[in-house]
């Protein structure tokens, strides 16, 4: 044994130990405790507030609300004099006044420390101070609703503000929220303190009605300039004092209380005004007590992309409320059941006995919903980036070979998700092709295709009846008829010629990546056209689809893995590769309930072989391009592995490259055939990696991650708030075994986590809940508990 090959086999025993380890940690399968996240692990956060296609404001792991993306901005913009802060004095003591972060704000002093706790979609600040005489914690969210798309749209984020008394003094309390009036201002270009070349004409007003004093802030300018709107910031309950001109901290720092004009403005040009409202409150000893604060924000001039035949404008929260003042008063009057319905779905979703991180990792990537990666135009149209550039969207046109990865959406919002289905197919070529991307000039991906195929049978699926079908059938039986004439034109369920795909690139050939998609697609599509009464085209689809999977199979298996059968001409192939992705269709076909296509036991040794050759305990030593996500100290899988060294060129691009949406659905296939701990390990590495522990020296591209990563609200890909890693939601579905026909009324699970006593959530067409089970005595040995509903 020469050199090369005697390291390279300790290597690889070093890293089959340290799976192995993984793999046993009891930290993996235990249900486990809330993460509370502090000191560097508070580097990365940032925690989103705002609604779907609404804008939102990042939140940092030091409470700031860091990076404000309200004015249709992608640009990562600050406001300053925006802040909470606490007055709080003891009775026989000196007043204390700290601002609610551990970075100063204006004239306050921050808080000495704070710990942080995320549950999408709530954040939780827990601040320490030794001089403060009462224990004060902050939540902030957006009302979250599932299946209620107008309430998890609201453009707004709520604040409650709670003092604990924990002493055996009274102690008087007093919190603020300050509040630039930021109108005006677009996002690009810097704000020096209450100056910007955007302002001008600045009004702040306040406004007492149903029990809430509201600061309005407006500005004199054109209705159609792109900072027109309107702010409002609104304060619930307690002794309210308000200035609208506050620029002076002594008063409040001195009593608690506010002192100033009920109207201010307008102001300079190049100039605004700040405002702020307070409240205050006497505690006793071990009395605790909340005050909800809610910031609303109306920006209607949104011009979302600059793309051919991608262009939009205006948001959708405008066909609902005419201004800030109107969005606020619609919280105030609703706030109890906003806050109680999107607390009933955290508590619910957070019910399950899976275990807790496995909870965060999958509920956290649901932010990417309501980050800049989505916008939601005036007319209805659901716009998708792929992820976020740091001044715009990254990848326009709803990428059908990136959005048919994830499943979050359409789950939690069928609604939205059967748009988003709608648009692709109003852009369907003559020939039945659907564009990759909706612009002009795109023709189809073939995973793309089959991927809005597969679509269209889930959101049949997760649909109260057949109506929503019948207007579509048509259309989506010509993408599957398209795909068929375009890559199997003998029907013998074997893929040939170019094929464009998710990797930037044409592969050639068969393949059981698309090639599982594609037998996948053409069960969906058969039953689809059995719903429609045509048996003839369902015959034709099942024959094409057993042949498939029969030569497939025999073609594609080395005996460990599924490879390449590469056509005569190179393309953009990996030959004898072993992919993330070769089993993309099976995994799909769990999604929809339809039966997969190769032996479930050459399926489990490809997926593990993806443990064997993928799979890195860490990146040392192992290059990643052209792309760095993975720090070297982390664990991910890559997405494609020659063990042979064989590697063919031209080479598939992103091959050395780790990413989590690929992860998420390998992941789910394994839980999905049998291998729960398997899943379970590649999964918890991807929670370990986004820990909120900052990570530089990646990739500073701005396609890329910009250089750092380690946020759990977001993970990266080609950008910010990367939509593929929506792909996550596969692993709940996989591991409650969940099979759902909305229109035949039919529900049912068949549990691969904990089958014995199992409780997890669930969504249906129009509803949610949670699914518990517990066994006794003997149980079914085949199949899934199926009810109708």
């Amino acid at each position: 044994m020469n050199q090369d090959a005697a390291q390279n086999e300790k290597r690889d025993a070093g890293r089959e130990k340290r799976i192995a380890e993984m793999m046993s940690s009891k930290e993996l399968l235990a249900r486990g405790k809330q993460r509370v996240y502090r000191g560097e692990h508070l580097t990365a956060i940032s925690f989103g507030v705002g609604g779907f296609g609404a804008g939102l404001i990042q939140m940092n792991g030091m409470a700031e609300r860091a990076i404000w993306q309200i004015f249709n901005n992608y640009s990562q913009a600050t406001v300053p004099n925006s802040f909470f802060a606490v007055r709080a004095k003891a009775a026989g003591g000196e007043p204390v006044t700290r601002a609610l972060q551990t970075s100063p704000a204006g004239p306050f002093e921050p808080v000495a420390d704070l710990s942080f706790r995320g549950e999408y979609p709530f954040a939780w600040y827990d601040f320490e101070d030794a001089d403060l005489p009462v224990a004060v914690g902050m939540e902030a969210f957006s009302p979250f609703v599932p299946m209620n798309t107008k309430d998890s749209a609201i453009p707004c984020a709520v604040f409650n503000l709670t003092a604990e008394n924990t002493s055996e003094r009274a102690v008087e309390v007093s919190f603020i929220a300050a509040q630039q009036n930021a109108v005006g201002f677009t996002g690009k270009g810097k704000i020096e303190g209450r100056q910007s070349t955007r302002y001008g004409g600045n009004r702040n007003r306040i406004v007492v009605a149903d029990g809430a004093a509201l600061l309005h802030m407006t500005a004199d300018i054109s209705k159609r300039r792109l900072g027109f709107g309107d702010m409002a910031l609104l304060a619930r309950a307690g002794s309210i004092t308000a200035d609208a001109a506050w620029a002076d901290a002594k008063a409040f720092s001195g009593d608690g209380k506010l002192d100033g004009p009920d109207d201010a403005g307008p102001s300079p040009q190049k100039q605004t005004l700040d405002g702020a409202l307070a409240t205050a409150f006497t505690l006793e000893p071990g009395e605790k007590r909340t005050v909800t604060f809610v910031l609303a924000w109306y920006f209607p001039n949104a011009r979302h992309s600059s793309q051919k035949g991608w262009r939009y404008s205006g948001n959708m929260y405008t066909n609902w409320w005419p201004d800030a003042l109107a969005v606020a008063r619609y919280v105030n009057a609703n706030i109890e059941r906003l806050t109680a319905e999107t607390r009933l779905f955290h508590d619910t979703f957070y019910s399950s006995n899976l275990p807790r991180w496995l909870l965060d990792r999958i509920s956290s990537q649901v932010a990417v919903l309501r980050s800049k990666t989505c916008f939601w135009a005036k007319d209805g149209f659901v716009g998708a980036w792929e992820g976020c550039c740091p001044d715009d969207g990254c990848c326009h046109g709803n990428c059908t070979h990136v959005w048919h990865y994830a499943q979050s959406h359409a789950r939690l919002f069928p609604e939205i998700a059967r748009s988003m289905r709608q648009q692709i197919y109003a852009a369907q070529h003559a020939s039945g092709a659907l564009p990759y991307r909706l612009s002009e000039g795109f023709g189809p991906a073939a995973d793309g295709e089959l991927g809005d195929v597969l679509g269209v049978y889930r959101e049949y699926l997760c649909s109260a009846d057949r109506k929503w079908l019948d207007g579509i059938w048509p259309k989506a039986q010509k993408a599957m008829n398209h795909a068929i004439a375009t890559w199997d034109d003998d029907e013998d369920g074997v893929l040939a010629g170019a094929q464009h795909n998710t990797l930037d690139g044409s592969l050639g050939g068969s393949t059981s990546w698309i090639g599982t998609m594609y037998l996948a697609a053409l069960e969906a599509s058969a039953r689809m056209a059995e719903i429609e009464g045509d048996a003839e085209s369902a015959e034709r689809y099942r024959r094409i689809r057993k042949s498939g999977a029969k030569k497939q199979n025999e073609a594609l298996w080395n005996g460990e893995y599924y490879i390449q059968i590469r056509d005569p001409e190179p393309r953009n192939d990996y030959a004898d590769g072993c992919s993330i992705d070769q089993v993309l269709g099976e995994w799909w076909a769990n999604q929809v309930n339809v039966p997969t296509s190769y032996p479930d036991d050459r399926v489990r040794g490809a997926l593990r072989s993806l443990l064997k050759y993928n799979f890195r305990t860490n990146f040392h030593g192992v290059p990643q391009k052209p792309r760095k996500f993975v720090d070297e100290d982390d664990a991910g899988m890559q997405m494609i592995h020659w063990p042979s060294g064989d590697r063919p060129e031209p080479t598939i691009l992103y091959g050395d490259e780790a990413m989590t949406g690929f992860e998420y659905s390998a992941a789910a296939a394994m839980v999905q055939f049998g291998m729960l701990r398997e899943g379970f390990m590649v999964t918890k590495a991807i929670y370990d990696r986004y820990d909120g522990r900052l990570r530089t020296g990646l990739t500073e591209k701005v396609t890329a991650s910009w250089g750092y990563s380690g946020n759990p609200f977001g993970d990266d890909e080609c950008g910010k708030f990367y939509a593929r890693a929506m792909s996550n939601w596969s692993m709940l579905l996989a591991c409650q075994g969940f099979v759902y026909d909305g229109p035949e009324g039919v529900i049912g699970f068949k549990p691969a986590w904990m089958p014995e006593v199992h409780a997890s959530f669930f969504t249906t067409a129009e509803g949610w809940g949670l699914f518990s089970q517990k066994r006794v005595g003997r149980s079914p040995r085949h199949g899934r508990q199926l009810q109708r509903i």
